[in-house]
């Protein structure tokens, strides 16, 4: 073992104490927001019908533009992997109905995967040093705690994806001195962890074995290792394909275009080097890569270059595919969640090879590092950079307009750890509280909600009856039936970010609706963990809250 053995007994308990505080601490503060009201509304429905259905006849759970993308014709949902149900349907059934039964079963595997990432490195690298600087990087990696806390799939696809890497590493590994135990079930081990990496999250599955299978042609493996990974590549197979080929995901209708791809690449590569790897020691790395390479001293050692190599073609992999993907409509940072504990790895292994020899130069890029973006800004913080558009790349072109948002995020000095703090500190209140609290005191059980956008967390949190949504959910029917002289709906919520804001504007006219303001503020999302979308305070000076009230007649 090398250098820092004495860390070892007591540094995953701290871990595990300082995760715990930092990922439950006011865990149910702000409201579910739409995407995690989506996973809470389809786990309901799986915990009273024994499956994930869109609708119980009442409810409906759409977000795409058109039906039978999401789920099938008996409304079997097929969008995303089912563990995340399942999890939030058990939470459900032993926490009750509740913002912290959802999020709670994702936070306990968010710390499972700060202690499995430490166990990870150690195991591979054989240096404390590294195994605990990564770990201390991805327990004050903000934009990773955000993600944990969501009841959504991300730290499940974190966790397997870290699972499914030692697996591998099992399976394909020569040592077998201090393995000799574990390789013998080394094939199950693999084809376990794989097939729950599926059932987390099927878009990172696909990626990360390719890479896997990548990496296993370069090493050269001998042939009893070449049938050990046949085997439990064939066992794999039989256990995916029958449900790849149920949970399809269908094309939004957005055709794969050349500029779009680019255009979505490079946001992505700003996400890692803006926020989890900066650029500068990434080249470092590849200067202490090549030193390796080429048999120089204080270069990279044999175990930290193959890590490193299967790290990189994961994340590589996994971007690529995410940028060419027509079955997403937009670039999201949350889509990458399961490369944050392997870009992490990489960083922490870049800050040992300048520790080993200027050591306070690599404490102090630690602490600069977990307290702020300084290091992150180069060359992305320098006036000239800054200047840049990208969108002159392709003339006539749009798809680039997203990059240059996130490229002006990317210049911007912050401290995620401070705005972390304050959140954990500070109460939060957001648009959905405000109208649940609202409807709460006011509506009738089984009166009709009309909303243009998050309608999710209405139907989670109140027993209304809720229509509209992105896709504009039974608005139709509902205003043929007012020129038939049926009642208008109850309540309508007209967000100001939301769309089709006419309709409802013709609906309102075409009765006897009270208007009412009330002081929440109108964002787009209650609070989605985007970086640099995300409110860590209640936003201030926006604009109140609007709705409808049907006058009685």
């Amino acid at each position: 073992m090398k250098p820092g053995r004495l860390w070892s007994p007591w540094f995953p308990a701290l871990v595990l104490l300082v995760g715990a505080v930092l990922l439950l601490c006011r865990l149910d503060d702000a409201y579910l927001w739409q995407d995690e009201a989506e996973t809470a509304i389809v786990s309901r429905h799986l915990l009273a019908y024994g499956l994930p259905l869109s609708t119980d006849g009442t409810d409906w759970v759409q977000q795409a533009g058109r039906p039978w993308v999401e789920f099938t014709t008996d409304y079997v949902w097929i969008y995303h992997s089912w563990l995340q149900y399942g999890l939030t349907a058990a939470a459900f059934a032993v926490l009750g109905r509740t913002t912290l039964a959802a999020r709670l079963p994702f936070v306990l595997f968010g710390l499972a995967t700060l202690l499995l990432f430490y166990h990870l490195l150690r195991r591979w690298l054989e240096d404390c040093r590294v195994a605990v600087v990564g770990t201390l990087l991805l327990l004050f990696c903000v934009p990773f705690l955000l993600l944990m806390r969501q009841d959504r799939y991300y730290a499940l696809a974190a966790f397997f994806t870290l699972l499914t890497l030692d697996a591998y590493l099992v399976v394909s590994t020569r040592r077998g001195v201090h393995l000799r135990t574990v390789k013998t079930w080394a094939v199950p081990y693999f084809i376990l962890a794989a097939f729950l990496l599926y059932q987390s999250h099927y878009g990172a599955f696909f990626p990360t074995l390719a890479a896997l299978g990548i990496d296993f042609v370069l090493t050269r493996p001998d042939r009893k290792t070449v049938w050990r990974f046949v085997l439990a590549g064939a066992c794999i197979a039989a256990l995916v394909l029958p449900w790849a080929g149920f949970m399809r995901v269908l094309n939004r209708g957005q055709l794969f275009r050349a500029d779009r791809f680019l255009a979505q690449l490079g946001q992505y590569l700003l996400y890692v080097t803006g926020w989890i790897l900066p650029l500068a020691l990434l080249l470092l790395l590849l200067y202490a890569w090549a030193r390796q390479a080429l048999g120089r001293q204080h270069g990279l050692d044999s175990d930290q270059a193959r890590f490193c190599r299967v790290a990189g073609l994961i994340v590589l992999t996994n971007v690529v595919v995410l940028a060419a993907s027509a079955a997403f409509d937009w670039v999201f940072f949350r889509y990458m969640v399961h490369l944050i504990p392997l870009l992490l790895a990489i960083l922490a292994i870049v800050l040992v090879w300048v520790m080993r020899r200027w050591p306070v130069v690599a404490c102090a890029m630690l602490v600069l590092l977990v307290l702020s973006n300084a290091l992150h800004l180069v060359p992305y913080g320098l006036p000239g950079v800054r200047a840049l558009s990208w969108d002159r790349l392709w003339p006539g072109s749009s798809a680039f307009q997203s990059l240059d948002e996130v490229w002006a995020k990317a210049g911007r000095f912050r401290s995620d750890a401070w705005m972390y703090a304050q959140e954990l500190t500070h109460s939060y209140i957001g648009p959905n509280e405000g109208l649940v609290a609202y409807l709460a005191a006011r509506a009738q059980p089984g009166q009709t909600v009309v909303v243009n956008y998050e309608d999710l967390p209405l139907m989670f949190y109140t027993p209304l009856r809720v229509l509209g949504g992105l896709e504009a959910h039974g608005l139709d029917g509902l205003q043929m039936g007012l020129t038939d002289g049926a009642r208008g709906p109850d309540w309508v919520i007209d967000r100001q970010y939301g769309p089709y804001r006419d309709r409802l504007a013709a609906l309102v006219a075409a009765g006897s609706y009270e208007r009412i303001t009330i002081p929440y503020p109108d964002i787009r999302w209650e609070n989605r963990p985007e970086p640099g979308a995300h409110q860590y305070l209640t936003a201030q000076g926006e604009n109140s809250l609007t709705l409808y009230r049907r006058r009685e007649d």
